[in-house]
């Protein structure tokens, strides 16, 4: 008993103080091109996931931002789609981005151009840990108790629980996008310019919303939400 606890109380003292050494901290540097280009993107947002810290690429396309290895970056520029990357060492990386409008109009293509990244990623993630997301035997947990506990108050489970949570939003988002996007909207309604910008975000619907619809029920709240927008358009201040 008394072994069991000293191994016990060695394995926290093992996760507390070496912090500094399981999670190396680095300056991430790479080059943001529009995928199957040479094109480099300027003025896209890298942002850290973990700390929200954000930078953007110069007009050769390149940035550099704190991170740890292990951490997962989001950039972002306008008409591309978002794209994660995750920093696996101190070494320069490419990241390349789909230009949004060659791929706006097949939804079903730029949801598993997306989910494809995200799943990568995910999946990434869930290499570095040995309990978390997989379904092991509880008998693991009796025969490794000090891994299990350190795995728990690990920065690696951690990462993943974090990444979890940002999959699982943008899985509901993209299937919004099956519902209401801009080929359906366009097909619908004779909204175009700025009316349409403005329709596409405020009247997008929640994800509760549509978790039973079909094609005909899409259409149906898109026709009835645009007579609402232009209702409000046309009544006196």
């Amino acid at each position: 008993m008394k072994a069991f606890f000293t191994l016990f109380f060695l394995s926290i003292s093992f996760l507390i103080v070496p912090k500094n050494i399981m999670a190396q901290a680095v300056i991430s540097k790479g080059v943001v091109f529009e995928k199957g280009t040479d094109i480099r993107i300027a003025l896209a947002v890298v942002t850290n996931t973990r700390t929200n810290q954000g930078v953007g690429t110069n007009d050769m396309g390149f940035f550099q931002i704190a991170a740890k290895i292990g951490d997962t970056l989001l950039v972002q520029k306008r008409k591309f789609d978002n794209q994660y990357v995750i920093v696996k060492s101190d070494k320069d990386f490419i990241v390349n981005l789909i230009r949004a409008d060659m791929i706006l109009e097949d939804v079903t293509i730029k949801a598993e151009n997306k989910q494809e990244n995200l799943l990568a990623v995910r999946l990434e993630h869930r290499k570095k840990t040995y309990f978390y997301g997989k379904n092991r035997n509880p008998l693991h947990y009796m025969r490794y108790p000090l891994a299990a506990i350190m795995e728990l108050f690990s920065a690696e489970r951690k990462r993943a629980r974090r990444f979890d949570r940002y999959y699982n939003e943008e899985l509901k988002e993209l299937e919004i996008d099956k519902f209401f996007n801009l080929s359906l909207v366009k097909r619908n309604t004779s909204l175009t310019g700025k009316q349409l910008e403005v329709f596409m975000v405020n009247y997008r619907p929640k994800h509760k919303q549509i978790k039973k619809w079909n094609t005909y029920d899409a259409a149906g709240y898109i026709k009835k939400s645009a007579r609402q927008y232009l209702d409000t358009l046309n009544t006196p201040l």
